[in-house]
């Protein structure tokens, strides 16, 4: 009798788990079947887009060369089984630029793909307490991370991506270094993103060659989990761009269109590459787009630095509104007189998705908060206009 019953429930739940597979099988090939295509337009077709709906964008558009411009702008068309991706350019990659902070962008996501590695192996998480202890000259990096609290992965790549901290930058180029950096970006054939520097030129020629030199310690635990002291190597770097320009050759270098094309591939992976394949576990990716979707106010001690700062792409509209159904993933760069920015807006209310990245040269600055400047004329209020009218053609799109 008991055998009886033993037999009929392992049947049953053999069942249950036959459905359960066939149902997730489901889920899983309805996903896949949604095809994600690219339609290219020409570049004539974004400047009829802007030109003529606003005074400054159109001081821009008649001088173009004279501006650096450089202008790419993507339109998400989605239904139940397809994804169409409408790409616009400008002046594609023919201006350098001086990236700056847009190199954060991709350092987070390297850095995220070796914790998530970390993770598996020793059990750590984004709050585990971290300690810096520089293998090259760093040691303004060592104050401000072990000056902390309880410093941790979480707050250090927080601070890096909403506030643009330089000192954090410094210790994701000390966690990620070069080698594994520029491998990935190979990788995922970005060629011409490239990590050659830290934040500032205070390094000897060898200790900017190395990285490392900090550990993880979980609570209640004596074990440090170290990363030693590792040589770095750019001898294997196969840049393509900017090769005149001598900036280009032994500093940072990120390609306007490629980080565009990396924040879409964020969103949808195989748009562009159907090999493209983060490293990354669903949570620390989940955890990359909340935090490039945060304000100041989600930090301890940025609570009355207003909402559009850092988000130069922000459409004027929206400034000083701060709207729960509106998504504004984002990163910008800011120094040499450059300014850049690369976003995905989606607002769900209205059915708008798009993505948009500007990068422009200027020549007059003004304060903005503390010792930083914007430069300015037409600067980021044009930025806030070029967004805001591509927003308002997107909505008329989406009816």
């Amino acid at each position: 009798m008991e055998k009886a019953i033993c037999k009929q429930l392992e049947i049953k739940i053999l069942i249950y788990l036959k459905k359960y597979i066939l149902f997730i099988l489901s889920i899983l090939i309805s996903f896949t079947s949604i095809s994600q295509s690219v339609v290219n337009h020409k570049d004539n077709e974004l400047i009829s887009l802007l030109k003529g709906k606003d005074k400054l964008i159109d001081l821009l558009l008649d001088n173009q060369d004279k501006y650096h411009l450089q202008i790419n702008f993507t339109k998400v068309d989605a239904n139940k089984n397809e994804i169409t991706l409408h790409d616009y350019s400008l002046n594609k990659d023919k201006h350098y630029f001086h990236p700056a902070s847009l190199i954060k962008l991709p350092i987070a996501i390297t850095s995220l793909e070796l914790f998530s590695k970390f993770e598996e192996d020793y059990g750590i998480d984004l709050n585990t307490f971290v300690h810096s202890e520089t293998c090259s000259c760093d040691f303004n990096t060592d104050k401000y991370v072990n000056n902390k609290m309880r410093p941790n992965l979480d707050i250090l790549l927080r601070e890096m991506l909403i506030m643009s901290n330089n000192d954090a930058y410094n210790f994701f180029f000390n966690f990620s270094g070069p080698t594994y950096f520029n491998r990935r970006m190979k990788e995922l054939s970005l060629n011409n993103i490239i990590l050659r520097n830290r934040f500032y030129a205070g390094c000897t020629y060898q200790g900017a060659n190395e990285h490392g030199g900090l550990y993880f310690q979980k609570d209640n635990s004596s074990n440090k989990y170290k990363i030693g002291c590792i040589k770095d190597s750019l001898r294997t770097i196969e840049q393509s761009l900017y090769l005149n320009y001598p900036n280009s050759r032994s500093s940072n270098v990120v390609s306007l269109y490629s980080i565009h094309r990396l924040m879409i591939q964020l969103f949808y992976p195989q748009s562009f590459n159907p090999d493209f394949k983060l490293f990354l576990s669903s949570k620390n990716l989940d955890f990359l787009k909340t935090t490039l979707s945060s304000y100041p106010n989600s930090l301890p001690n940025y609570q009355n630095i207003p909402s559009h700062f850092h988000k130069y792409l922000m459409p004027s509209a929206f400034l000083n509104k701060q709207n729960n159904n509106i998504k504004i993933y984002s990163k910008n760069g800011n120094a040499g007189g450059y300014i850049s920015d690369v976003m995905f807006l989606n607002d769900e209310e209205h059915h708008v998705k798009y993505f948009l990245s500007v990068s422009m040269l200027n020549y007059k600055q003004k304060s903005y908060y503390k010792r930083r400047v914007i430069y300015t004329t037409p600067g980021i209020d044009v930025f806030r206009k070029i967004s805001n009218v591509l927003y308002e053609y997107a909505k008329k799109q989406s009816h």
